[in-house]
């Protein structure tokens, strides 16, 4: 065992601008750090010691965990940021720097990868690691294990004693991600995570990485090249979940789960021939699946099925570059319900150049495809995507907004305010949605009608929770109705 110790902290993450509370949030869920707990596995099995802390899960305050961390005693603290939770990130990273002076904070993630230099004008950091981590960062334990400096490793900005940054050169990707191993789930508080749609125990995995789409408003910052894990290694990391922690739901986090009808199969056939059984749910594109391949994935368990929609026209997919249309959300959402699926779609309210009637539609739209549940979100336009880059170029936000506020360490969001909607009228709408798809008598009877009647019971009024605040959230003024019955008007 070598001597280095590395510390692996999460923090509490943002609630992607829904107008919650904490507590409301953590109604909706609270998940594992999947990233931290792949990167501690890989350094573990090259002979590093390693400890993990959610605080997230373990409900602890950083005030509250500044002893602990400094009874950890660690020679490196990881870290991981998303933009949207970057104000959270430097707060714990002070903290840290507070509670061990001489530890090497290490952070990565999305937002390290659009905005590594302003990040790094804060001191509480030492490195940013720049793409996909599990190389650079062992780099960094072995730099740091040698005493070597670490002003030579690919794939990190550092910071110079006189306080100038500079980068090294990038480094490239492994095309080999079967190498990793199973993330530390023994470091991971797994009875505390917890989610209102989701069997519990629960885990999390991710098959793939990468994304070969490129919607409008995804900052997805990784390689656009597709690389898989073999469907064995998969089912491997399936089985041991159950086997070691009992977990009864496996959430797949890929951005895309149903990519390759063989790939497919061939999972679903794994895990039938290890008579292996567990719940699990995906993540899809309406357009990478049929009545085949979501037999096969029923029939091995897949209990429901998640769909981006976004829009509720072929005029607005088009302008968001889904390369989706109407008819085929339809159809897939359709074969998924009769196949047996829970079905859940998600919609975006608001985008440059739609109206108010686009909007309408969508409403109209969401509740006509037979979901189980419906998610709203008011765009935003995040860094590093073309509806950012568009919304720069026509003056709807002020130049590089996400750039002040990586500097600046936060800020309020701005809504996407254009030449048609305010930032109330989207919140407005978003709450119209909301009530329009869960108010619905046919919705309540058919989930209080299924076998597990009660357990649907208890999720609604999970739901009912979050739904309150989000209505609470939004000033209650008039919208023109266009047919939408009882909740026509909010």
């Amino acid at each position: 065992m070598k001597k280095t110790k590395i510390l692996f902290i999460k923090y509490h993450e943002a609630a992607d601008q829904q107008p919650l509370s904490q507590k409301a949030a953590e109604k909706l869920g609270i998940f594992p750090s999947l990233a931290l707990a792949q990167l501690a596995a890989w350094v573990r099995q090259h002979g590093y010691k390693v400890g993990l802390i959610d605080l997230h899960a373990e409900n602890l305050l950083p005030k509250d965990a500044e002893s602990r961390f400094a009874d950890e005693k660690p020679d490196i603290v990881a870290l991981t940021a998303k933009t949207l939770g970057w104000p959270a990130v430097i707060e714990i990273a002070q903290v840290v720097r507070k509670a061990c002076p001489n530890a090497v904070i290490v952070c990565g993630g999305p937002h390290m990868s659009i905005y590594p230099r302003e990040s790094l004008t804060w001191d509480c950091f030492d490195l940013a690691v720049v793409g996909d981590g599990e190389e650079t960062f062992l780099d960094i334990c072995d730099h740091v294990e040698s005493g070597s400096d670490l002003d030579d490793i690919p794939g990190t900005l550092f910071r110079r004693p006189t306080g100038e940054i500079d980068q090294n050169p990038a480094r490239a990707a492994s095309k080999d991600i079967d190498k990793y191993p199973i993330p530390a789930w023994d470091l991971l508080p797994i009875d505390r995570y917890h989610c209102l749609t989701l069997l519990k125990p629960f885990a999390t995995m991710v098959t793939t990485r990468g994304c070969p789409w490129h919607c409008g408003y995804c900052s997805q910052v990784y390689s656009d090249k597709l690389k898989f894990r073999a469907p064995q290694l998969v089912v491997d990391e399936m089985e041991y979940l159950v086997k070691t922690y009992g977990v009864r739901e496996i959430v797949m986090f890929d951005e895309t789960f149903t990519i390759g009808k063989k790939r497919m199969r061939t999972l679903a056939d794994e895990i039938l021939r290890r008579n292996l059984k567990v719940n699990f749910n995906i993540r899809a594109r309406v357009d990478t699946v049929d009545r085949e391949v979501l037999t096969w994935l029923k029939k091995a368990g897949l209990r429901s099925i998640h769909m981006g929609v976004e829009a509720g026209t072929d005029r607005v997919l088009k302008i968001m570059n889904k390369q989706i249309t109407r008819e085929q959300t339809v159809e897939a959402f359709r074969i998924a319900r009769e196949v047996g699926l829970e079905t859940r779609g998600y919609f975006m309210v608001g985008y440059y150049d739609t109206t108010p009637s686009d909007v309408e539609e969508m409403i109209k739209f969401s509740a006509s495809l037979g979901l189980d549940w419906a998610s709203y979100s008011v765009a935003t336009a995040l860094p590093a995507t073309d509806l950012y880059r568009i919304a720069q170029e026509r003056g709807y936000v002020d130049g590089d907004f996400w750039r002040r506020y990586t500097i600046n360490g936060g800020g309020p969001i701005p809504q996407l305010e254009t030449e048609t909607f305010t930032a109330e009228r989207l919140r407005q709408y978003r709450t119209k949605a909301y009530l329009n798809f869960y108010m619905r008598p046919d919705l309540i009877r058919r989930k209080l009608s299924k076998t597990e009647g009660r357990a649907e019971l208890m999720e609604m009024l999970g739901g009912a929770t979050v739904l309150s605040e989000i209505v609470k959230s939004t000033m209650m003024k008039s919208i023109p109705s266009v047919g939408l019955g009882k909740w026509g008007t909010v």
